[in-house]
C-alpha cells in the first residue's frame, strides 16, 4: 500500500454493509489497534435521517472559529475522498491517510483471522482509520457524524461523547433501522449514553416520545431564526438552530460572534448549491429531504420560476412519496434518469414509476438535461448522483 489510491482501494474492498447484531467486530478491530478511541477529547455526536451532514458541518466551524481544534467526520464524500476526514476544515492528508491506513490493514490481518467469516465492513474499517488519526492528532473537541442509525453503527464507540444531536427522523434504511417512525428513533437514539445532553431538530411527536424516553434528560432543541442561517436553503434554517443548540450544550460560553461568524464560514456542496446561474444541485435522497426541497424551492426568490428536477435515486429510498405533492405544481416537472449506486446498488425502477405518476425518463442525466426547457435544472437525488454530476458540469 504505498498510494492514496491503494488505500481508498483497500478501504473500499472490504464486505459491505449489512444487518449488525452487535458491535462486536468494531470492539474486535479497536482493541488490535490500542483503543484509539479512549484518547479522544470530547465529541458532539450527530444522527439523523437527513440534516446531520449539514448540522455537523455548521457545528465543527463554530467550534473552530471559538478556538477548538476540531475534527470533523463526514460521509459520503462529494469531490475528494479525503474530505469525509478533517481538522479545522483541512482534509486529511493523502499520506496520513495512506498511513493510518496500512496500520488498519496490519490490525485486520489479526482480527480477521479471529472473526472470520464476520470480518469488519467497509465502514467499520473507515471509521477506525478515522479514529486512529484523531488519537495521534492532539485535537480539542470532534464533531462525528453517524453512518447508519446510532444504536450499532461503527461510530458508537466514543466514552468522551458529550452531546448526543439527533437532527430528524423519518424512513429511511427500513431494512437496517426498522419499518416505522419508532423502530428507527430508538436506534438513532443508540447514540445517547449516560451523562450527555441531548439536542434535536423537528421531530414527528411519536419520534420524540422514543427518544426522551431513551434519554431521561430533557431534550434540548434549537431557536429558528436567532442566528443567519449557515447554509442556503428554507430547510437549513431548522439546521442552523439545531447547530447552534449542539455547541451551546457542549459549550455555554462560546461568544455570539464566533457562532455568528462559524456559521458565516459554513460551506458544503451539494446542499442547495448553485454550480451555474440556472442550475442547482441537492443530495435529497429519500422522501423527507426531497419534500424539503421542494419547500425550499416554494420561497420568494423561486416562486415564478419553471423547475426541472432530474432525479437519479436508488430504490430504496421511497422518493415517490414526495411526488403527488410536488407534481401538483404546474411549475415543476421531473425527469427520472437511471443511477447505479456504489456496490452495485441497484437504481430506482425508473420505467415503473414513470406508469403511475406524470414525470419524465431520459436514459441519463445529460440527455435529461438537454430536454429541460424550464427556467430552472435541480439535480437530485442520491449523493453520489449529485457528485458526479457536479464533477462533470463544474469542469466543463
Amino acid at each position: 500500500m504505498k498510494t492514496v489510491s491503494d488505500a481508498i482501494n483497500f478501504i473500499h474492498g472490504r464486505p459491505k454493509g449489512s444487518r449488525k447484531e452487535s458491535m462486536d467486530r468494531m470492539y474486535a478491530l479497536l482493541k488490535v489497534l490500542g483503543d484509539p478511541q479512549d484518547q479522544l477529547p470530547s465529541a458532539i455526536h450527530v444522527t439523523g435521517t437527513n440534516g446531520k451532514g449539514s448540522v455537523a458541518t455548521m457545528t465543527s466551524n463554530i467550534l473552530r472559529v471559538a478556538g477548538y481544534k476540531t475534527g470533523l467526520f463526514v460521509s459520503p464524500y462529494i469531490i475528494d475522498f479525503c474530505e469525509r476526514i478533517q481538522i479545522n476544515n483541512e482534509m486529511i492528508p493523502e499520506a496520513h491517510l495512506v498511513a493510518m491506513t496500512k496500520k488498519v490493514a496490519e490490525a485486520l490481518k489479526k482480527v480477521d483471522i479471529q472473526l472470520a467469516p464476520d470480518i469488519p465492513t467497509e465502514f467499520e474499517v473507515l471509521t477506525a482509520v478515522m479514529l486512529t488519526y484523531f488519537a495521534q492528532q492532539k485535537l480539542d473537541a470532534l464533531v462525528i457524524e453517524v453512518g447508519i442509525g446510532g444504536q450499532l453503527d461503527s461510530t458508537n464507540v466514543m466514552p468522551n461523547a458529550q452531546v448526543a444531536v439527533i437532527t430528524s427522523i423519518g424512513l429511511d434504511h427500513q431494512s437496517l433501522l426498522g419499518n416505522t417512525i419508532e423502530e428507527i428513533a430508538w436506534q438513532k437514539a443508540g447514540i445517547i449514553h449516560n451523562n450527555m445532553s441531548v439536542v434535536v431538530g423537528n421531530l414527528p411527536e411519536n419520534a420524540r416520545r422514543v427518544i426522551a424516553k431513551r434519554a431521561q434528560v430533557a431534550l434540548i432543541k434549537g431557536q429558528l431564526n436567532v442566528f443567519e442561517q449557515g447554509l442556503p436553503g428554507k430547510y437549513q434554517i431548522q439546521n442552523t438552530a439545531t447547530a447552534v443548540a449542539a455547541v451551546k450544550a457542549f459549550d455555554s460560553n462560546i461568544k455570539t460572534s464566533d457562532i455568528q461568524q462559524g456559521l458565516r464560514d459554513s460551506h458544503f456542496e451539494a446542499r442547495f448549491e448553485l454550480i451555474k446561474p440556472d442550475v442547482m444541485i441537492d443530495g435529497a435522497h429519500n422522501a423527507q429531504g426531497l419534500k424539503e426541497l421542494y419547500q425550499a424551492l416554494n420561497t420568494p426568490a423561486y416562486q415564478t420560476m419553471t423547475m426541472t428536477l432530474i432525479i437519479g435515486s436508488l430504490s430504496d429510498k421511497n422518493v415517490v412519496l414526495a411526488f403527488d405533492e410536488i407534481l401538483k405544481n404546474k411549475r415543476f416537472q421531473i425527469i427520472l434518469v437511471p443511477f447505479v449506486g456504489p456496490n452495485g446498488r441497484h437504481s430506482l425502477d425508473i420505467e415503473t414509476v414513470s406508469q403511475k405518476y406524470d414525470v419524465k425518463v431520459a436514459h441519463n442525466w445529460r440527455e435529461a438535461y438537454q430536454q429541460g426547457n424550464t427556467d430552472m435544472t435541480i439535480f437530485t437525488g442520491s449523493l453520489y448522483f449529485v457528485s458526479e454530476v457536479r464533477g462533470e458540469i463544474c469542469h466543463n
